[in-house]
């Protein structure tokens, strides 16, 4: 950098020689400071004569030259020179006069380089002494001025931005939309070289296109600059040489588009379609896009689904040929509704491939667009899988039904309904012609049809002479391309095949089930199977009937016994327990209390026998409930202990109940008694729970009953020991009795909290009056 000092006396001098220039003239020394402003300038600008030298000179160009240009864009480029970034300007501008006049004139900005003041810069402006002329002229000019606005507000206003170079490849205009692309401001961008906006390792393909513009070449290509917070902006740019007259490279014109939303939607797009084409060709579901009633695109799945070794095989084709002719108008109307964009269901049809076998498929088809165009596209799946799980669905319910039926049948009906329903019930749900079954005839020898359908006469007999005995619990199956020697027996019966199923249960057979199609030629596994375990499920229910039968009368038998024993035993019981009462009567001291204790195990047998009646009563009662005065009851069981002292103040009140109900009452006051000790009291009290429930309390105060032996105390009899015996009978019979009444049986302490002071034994009753009857 050069000091650049001028000598006092040159100064006055200097000034002298520019004032009489009717020009204006403004010096700029190297520090940026005004070396010299002539008169003309001065007044041209208003500026004060006795402004000094040394002022900025950016001051005074901004505040005083720049405002006074009416082109904008002249005033950059004054600006851009007094910067730095531009060493020469000139250009022809309108200058408006502190009065409001225009006029025009030239302005020429130049910087000194050599002599004895290197960096100087000059700013001359002279008028425009070409405008002196004819008034045509001025009217020229103005028009031309008038189309320079017109231009310039279309540059400016323009949604593309417009970038004006020189043959350097430094930036000489730029319009507004330009800067806002790169993110400059305009005057910024002056004299900035297109290099600067670009990435580093794209400056060698920059300068590339700018030579092939000294080549006079145009283009259209896409670029990326560099904006200046750093990002990345798309472009479309148009490029043209600015050539001049004599053929010389002025610069270079460009037209500059954003396109980085169009960029960014673009791959996103692509991205999209990539991911569309990735699942479609890696989906397992055949995917069909046709237009025109024409298949126009196909998926590997789709390959597959029709049999198809390639593409070509299938695009083209008419989409009703690849369905069954059943099916193909169901195809044109689901075709029509997905052309005109309504959703169809998802529907089953029958897909015939390429090799002309047919496969169930299910899928559905929705509108799209291909190439610009109305196409639908289908997705389907091969469903043969699922409908051959569905039919052995279906022919399992089958046979679960069957053999449902059969077993209700066997445990609800008779013998005779039970083979009927088999029989009927097989050939109907399983779809068999023909069939019988056949039982041991004890009477005649041999067997003989229980029942039949359909099934020729001589069947059986001419099944067992070619096939030989097959009671033994072995099935035989004659199929038709089977055995040389069952073929005259089919051919004989009109069947292709037949079964003959034996009806065995626990190694005992019972019967045989024959059943025969006139048209399936073999009986499947899964038929055999079932036949065969149709025949165990009749010959069980067989079998449970003939142990019924054994069962009923070996109870029919017990029952006779133990009426005998019963009514034997109370007989001799009571004989014995008269004698007894003569010996207390007569015997004496030590004999006579033997003769007591004879009496109580007399009793006790009495008792026995009683609970065995009730008990069996209880099992075999068939008979309803209906209405028992229980004060009447708890009255008469009263008197059968008269030496006990009882307290009792009821009311009368009807329950359900039956003829067993004293026994109850007997059980409870009898059990006081025999737990209770000498002088032990028995209360009996009768309190509604609620409208529909009484409670009945029986109470004593013998010993009480422990907390832990409370609900044990009712199944002692079950419990006790591990084994079963007379103790705790009476309390069993009462649970067992209250529970048939639909109530509840417990015991509590007399005294809450002192089980030494007695017990409570407490049940429930439902009142006649308010429940129904059972």
């Amino acid at each position: 950098m050069h000091e650049y000092i001028l000598a006092h006396g040159d100064i006055p001098a200097l000034s002298a020689i520019l004032d009489a220039l009717d020009e204006g003239v403004l010096i700029i020394g190297p520090e940026n400071r005004v070396a010299c402003i002539n008169r003309h300038l001065q007044r041209f600008l208003d500026i004060n004569q006795d402004t000094p030298c040394g002022v900025d000179a950016d001051l005074v160009i901004r505040r005083d030259l720049v405002p006074r240009i009416c082109e904008e864009s002249r005033g950059k480029e004054i600006l851009a020179f007094l910067s730095g970034r531009l060493e020469t300007v000139e250009f022809v501008c309108t200058l408006r006069s502190p009065d409001g006049e225009v006029e025009q004139a030239r302005c020429s900005c130049r910087t000194v380089h050599e002599g004895p003041l290197p960096g100087t810069r000059l700013i001359h402006i002279c008028p425009d002494r070409r405008r002196s002329g004819a008034p045509e002229r001025r009217r020229m000019e103005e028009i031309l001025r008038e189309s320079e606005n017109r231009y310039r507000f279309l540059i400016e206003n323009l949604n593309e931005g417009i970038w004006m170079i020189d043959a350097r490849g430094t930036t000489v205009f730029a319009n507004q939309k330009m800067a806002d692309i790169l993110g400059y401001p305009v005057a910024d961008m002056i004299g900035m070289p297109v290099s600067a906006f670009v990435a580093e390792e794209d400056v060698g393909a920059v300068q590339e296109r700018l030579r092939r513009r000294e080549r006079g070449m145009r283009e259209v290509f896409e670029c990326e600059f560099l904006q200046k917070s750093g990002a990345r902006v798309h472009t479309l740019v148009a490029t043209a040489p600015i050539i001049d007259a004599d053929g010389t490279l002025r610069g270079s014109l460009a037209g500059v588009l954003d396109i980085t939303p169009q960029k960014i939607m673009e791959e996103q797009l692509r991205e999209s379609e990539e991911k569309y084409r990735s699942l479609v060709e890696l989906s397992a579901e055949a995917t069909l896009i046709y237009r025109d009633g024409r298949i126009a695109y196909v998926n590997p799945a789709g390959m597959r689904l029709l049999g198809a070794s390639n593409p070509a095989e299938v695009i083209g084709k008419a989409i009703i040929e690849i369905f069954r002719p059943e099916a193909r108008d169901r195809v044109g109307d689901l075709i029509v509704q997905d052309l005109q964009g309504e959703e169809t269901p998802l529907v089953e049809l029958p897909l015939v491939r390429l090799d002309g076998t047919t496969v169930p498929v299910e899928g559905r088809g929705t509108r799209t667009f291909l190439e610009g165009r109305p196409a639908v596209q289908i997705v389907m799946r091969d469903i043969t899988h699922r409908k051959r799980a569905e039919e052995q669905l279906q022919a399992s319910n089958r046979h679960l039904l069957l053999l449902n039926r059969i077993i209700g049948t066997s445990t609800t009906h008779s013998t005779g309904e039970l083979l009927e329903t088999a029989l009927d019930q097989t050939l109907d749900l399983l779809g068999y012609d023909s069939g019988a079954i056949y039982c041991p005839d004890a009477a005649r020898g041999r067997r003989t049809p229980y029942c039949r359908r359909n099934i020729p006469d001589g069947c059986l007999e001419r099944a067992e002479s070619t096939l030989g005995e097959f009671w033994a619990g072995r099935p035989c199956y004659l199929e038709r391309g089977g055995d040389r020697d069952t073929a005259p027996l089919l051919r004989e019966t009109g069947l292709a095949a037949l079964a003959c199923i034996p009806l065995a249960a626990e190694s005992e057979v019972f019967g045989a089930l024959l059943i025969g199609s006139r048209d399936r030629g073999s009986f499947s596994p899964g038929e055999r199977a079932l036949l065969e375990a149709i025949g165990r499920e009749i010959g069980a229910g067989l079998l449970r009937r003939v142990l019924l039968h054994r069962l009923e009368a070996a109870n029919r038998e017990a029952n006779l016994y133990l009426d005998i024993l019963t009514h034997d035993i109370r007989n001799a019981d009571n004989v014995a327990n008269i004698y007894a009462d003569i010996l207390i009567d007569e015997l004496e001291g030590e004999a006579a209390l033997h003769a007591r204790k004879l009496k109580d195990g007399i009793r006790k047998s009495i008792e026995i026998t009683t609970n065995v009646a009730t008990i069996r009563k209880i099992h075999e009662s068939r008979a309803g409930f209906a209405p028992v005065d229980l004060h009447a009851v708890i009255l008469d069981e009263i008197t059968h202990f008269p030496d006990l002292c009882i307290h009792y103040d009821g009311q009368p009140v009807e329950v359900f109940a039956d003829d067993l109900l004293p026994e109850v009452f007997m059980n409870l006051i009898g059990n006081a008694v025999k737990h209770g000790g000498p002088g032990v009291e028995v209360t009996v009290a009768v309190e509604d729970r609620d409208e529909r429930t009484v409670v009945v309390t029986v109470a004593d105060t013998g010993p009480g009953v422990d907390d832990e032996a409370k609900k044990a105390i009712f199944f002692r009899f079950e419990r006790e020991s591990g084994r079963r015996g007379s103790q705790g009978l009476g309390l069993s019979i009462c649970r067992m009795l209250i529970a048939r009444y639909g109530g509840n049986i417990w015991v509590e302490d007399r005294v809450p909290g002192h089980p030494e002071e007695g017990a409570a034994f407490r049940f429930t009753l439902r009142k006649a009056g308010c429940c129904g009857r059972r």
